[in-house]
Order: structure tokens, then C-alpha cells, then sequence
């Protein structure tokens, strides 16, 4: 039999090849898709689940509604009562209004600018974006992590799940670059988010079939004649085939990919992340409940999957076909996206994971966090929409050890301004990391090893 110059038969190198695409190339994909502690006593949540609204939804017409507002700046929309005396939100959330002692609501959020992707960095990592930024930007090695990147870091899974999943798509400009702190940033790619695709072109094919598996999620069980044992004796004789390799320096790169092998090794073997990326396994009253949509299967796949023990589950708002309205970036005929593609689908899938999350006994111990990367403008434009506003909007957090029923702090008459308990992206970074058992104060350290605090903020204790 010929053997290789290290001492291995062909047999076996060949053998190691025999995984196909379900082994050797599952490391590729994960590569390809990072291109383009203290802990408090009030530190009661081992999940997080943020529900992130792309495009950036309008504070007066979900959360924070100005019925008394001038004409112009008025909306469309009535105010309803909820389960909570004293708290009002829009009509369009009627299920949401049934969940209310079980979340709290943030209207006075703000920060400082008005873009799209800076808003995003701001929002998704809590930090101000360190450069002035005159328009749209991309992601960059330098931006601060996405909190999913830093819970991975700091307080990564004890098992072999995911640490950090994303889903159903990266947010990205028009040009197709991505935009920023949605994954490892500073601290490197191997802290990105394992994203769990939605599969649009099967939505084009046949909507019916789309409805009941949205998402193309990655190869993750082994060919049908490769058992368990088998697949870890060729994990083990891949491992020895390149400790073979002698005089052989490894350059970053190498390293990163020997990372994403035994990740891909890691979800080929973990049954508790199969069986959580199966929505076929949830009963079609529980798949009804949450909407048959992008959005609401995706809170669904989430609530599985830190059922199944990942610590964070990010999950984009994107359109899933059949819509004319890209997201939540509403500056023409706002309320007619507002009422016929955006509210409904949201109340439900939303209003859906709360009640689930709490009939299984997992809401006190897991965070929700619903926000967008702005608000809109208190003015209705003349194309009937609203425009980009970074001075103020609504943020839901719920679970966790936060205490439901309440509403914190107060915007103007308008909604354009904080004007009692302003919240401080960083302020908001800092109560995350807080239920999330991390102290504000941790300073993380970038690939250069330079230091960096987590979050400039506060935590808010009123929450608690």
C-alpha cells in the first residue's frame, strides 16, 4: 500500500475525504461567511434573544403614541389600552397589548446620528461609532463587537452549540458591503455569529413550501453511511495527519481555519443544535401561532435554539418576498407599510415569543430586547413617511430580570426628545451586559491587545 511521506496510507487520506461536502467543506462555509468578569447579583439571564428592526421603526406609531401631537406630526394610528393599567401602545400591536406586564418599555433612547450603519454599530454594540461619518459605511475590522461577539469571548458555550447565531440575513448597503457590528469586530472573525441564511430563492420558487421551511441553514448531519464513530475516528486521524506536517509555519489564516473546522466538527456532532435548527419538530398550531413569515418563524427558531442552550440569537428584520416595503425605513407611504407589512407580522411574532418563552419557564431567564438602529421623525414628510431620527426612539426589553408592566422615561409632546430618564446607547450596553451577569466595567482587549472598555454607561437599576 503507498504511503504518504508523513507515514499515512492513501487509504486513509482518503478516508478523511470521504466526509464530502457534509464535513470538509462545512469549514469552508463557515469561513466564507466571516469575509465580506464580574459577575452582579442582579445578573439573572443565560440568554438573550434581540429582535433587531431594520430600517429603524417609528417610536409615535408603535411604542410611544402622540395623540395629542400637532397636525403633520400626528399620526395615523390610535393608541390602545394593554394588560397594564396606565400603558398605552398602538393599535396595530393588539397582541403585544395582551403581553404588557411582561415587558418594559424605553422611550427616551438616544444617540447622536441619523445613518443607517452608524446607527446600527451604535445600537448593536452600545458604543459610539469612533470616526465622523459624513454617509453610509462598511463594516471594518476596527468596529466594536456585536454583544453576541463579546458574550462569546467572554462567556462562550460549555457545550459544542453555537456560542452566537444570526439570522435570516447580514444587513448590507446597496452596493452589497456589510454593515458593521454585526459580528467580531475588533475581536476578530472567530467571534462572528453563525448565520442561519433565509432562503429567498425558494420563496420565488414556491411560496407554500417557503412558509414551512424558510431558512437554508447549513449541512449539519452526517451521509447516511457515516455513523458517529465513524466521523470521530476520521476527526481523529485528520487531527494526526496534520500534526504529521513538520517544519510548516502557520500563518494567521491557517489558524482561522483550523478554528472553523472544529466548529464545523462541533455542530456535525452536537444533536441538540440539529434538533433546534428543525422547525419541522414544533406542532403546526405553534408554527401558526408565531406567523408563517420570515419574522416569525426566525422568533421561533430562536426561542429553539436557546431552548437548546445558545447564549445569544440575533434575528434581523428582513422582507421575505412579499412585500414592497424594504423594512422598517418607512419615508413614503408610511402607514400603509406600517399597517399592511410591517406591524402584524411584528405583533405576532413577537407577542408569540413572550408568551412561549414564559408558558416554558424560560422568560425570567432569558433577555429579549426589541429596537431598531433609530427612530423616525416627528414630522410626516411629504411623501407620507418619516424620516431617520437618532435623538429619540423606543426600545422593549423584556425577561432577564427586567420587571414588566413599567414604562421608563419620557419624550416630549412630539417624540422627538427625551425629556425625563434619557437612555445612552451605552446606558442600554450596560443593562444588557448586567442581566447578562458581565460588569460594564470589563475592559476587552482587541487582536493587537489593546485595551477597550466594554460600554460608556450606566445600568438601569429601575429595570430591575
Amino acid at each position: 500500500m503507498k504511503m504518504c511521506c508523513d507515514g499515512l496510507s492513501r487509504r486513509d487520506f482518503l478516508k478523511i475525504g470521504g466526509l464530502g461536502s457534509a464535513g470538509l467543506m462545512l469549514p469552508q462555509l463557515l469561513e466564507a461567511q466571516q469575509r465580506p468578569t464580574g459577575r452582579l447579583p442582579f445578573g439573572k439571564a443565560k440568554h438573550c434573544i434581540l429582535l433587531f428592526m431594520t430600517g429603524g421603526p417609528s417610536q409615535m406609531d408603535t411604542f410611544d403614541l402622540k395623540p395629542d401631537a400637532p397636525a403633520g406630526r400626528r399620526g395615523e394610528f390610535k393608541p390602545i389600552k394593554t394588560n397594564v393599567s396606565g400603558i398605552e401602545i398602538s393599535e396595530y400591536f393588539p397582541l403585544l397589548a395582551q403581553q404588557a406586564d411582561k415587558y418594559a418599555i424605553l422611550r427616551s433612547v438616544t444617540h447622536e446620528s441619523n445613518i443607517h450603519t452608524v446607527g446600527a454599530h451604535i445600537m448593536l454594540s452600545g458604543n459610539s461609532y469612533p470616526k465622523q461619518a459624513a454617509g453610509e459605511i462598511n463594516a471594518s475590522p476596527t468596529d466594536h463587537p456585536h454583544y453576541g461577539s463579546v458574550l462569546s469571548k467572554l462567556r462562550p458555550a460549555l457545550s459544542k452549540i453555537p456560542a452566537f447565531v444570526a439570522l435570516p440575513q447580514k444587513n448590507m448597503n446597496t452596493d452589497g458591503t456589510v454593515w458593521p457590528s454585526q459580528g467580531g469586530g475588533f475581536l476578530g472573525s472567530r467571534y462572528d455569529p453563525l448565520w442561519v441564511q433565509a432562503d429567498y430563492e425558494k420563496y420565488k420558487q414556491n411560496s407554500a413550501d417557503y412558509e414551512n421551511r424558510p431558512f437554508r441553514v447549513p449541512s449539519l448531519t452526517l451521509p447516511q453511511n457515516i455513523s458517529t464513530d465513524r466521523f470521530q475516528a476520521r476527526r481523529r486521524l485528520l487531527e494526526e495527519m496534520e500534526k504529521a506536517v513538520k517544519g510548516t509555519e502557520r500563518d494567521a489564516r491557517g489558524q482561522l481555519l483550523d478554528h472553523y473546522r472544529e466548529k464545523a466538527f462541533d455542530l456535525l456532532s452536537s444533536t441538540a443544535t440539529q434538533r433546534a435548527f428543525n422547525l419541522d419538530n414544533e406542532t403546526p398550531q405553534v408554527r401558526d401561532r408565531y406567523g408563517r413569515h420570515m419574522f416569525g418563524q426566525g422568533c421561533l427558531m430562536a426561542r429553539r435554539l436557546v431552548e437548546a442552550g445558545v447564549p445569544l440569537v440575533t434575528v434581523y428584520w428582513h422582507p421575505d418576498g412579499s412585500t414592497t416595503a424594504p423594512s422598517w425605513d418607512t419615508h413614503d407611504k408610511h402607514y400603509t407599510h406600517l399597517k399592511d407589512h410591517l406591524m402584524t407580522p411584528c405583533d405576532r411574532g413577537f407577542s408569540a415569543l413572550l408568551e412561549d418563552l414564559f408558558q416554558r419557564g424560560m422568560l425570567e431567564s432569558t433577555l429579549v430586547v426589541w429596537m431598531g438602529e433609530f427612530g423616525r421623525t416627528p414630522q410626516i414628510n411629504a411623501a407620507g413617511g418619516r424620516d431617520h431620527w437618532g435623538a429619540c426612539q423606543s426600545v422593549v426589553m423584556a425577561g432577564g430580570g427586567v420587571r414588566g408592566g413599567q414604562v421608563y422615561g419620557r419624550s416630549d409632546r412630539e417624540g422627538a426628545y427625551p425629556v425625563e430618564n434619557p437612555v445612552t446607547a451605552g446606558d442600554l450596553g450596560a443593562t444588557i451586559y448586567s442581566l447578562m451577569g458581565i460588569s460594564p466595567d470589563t475592559e476587552i482587549r482587541d487582536q493587537q491587545d489593546r485595551p477597550h472598555p466594554l460600554v460608556r454607561g450606566e445600568a438601569i437599576k429601575a429595570l430591575f
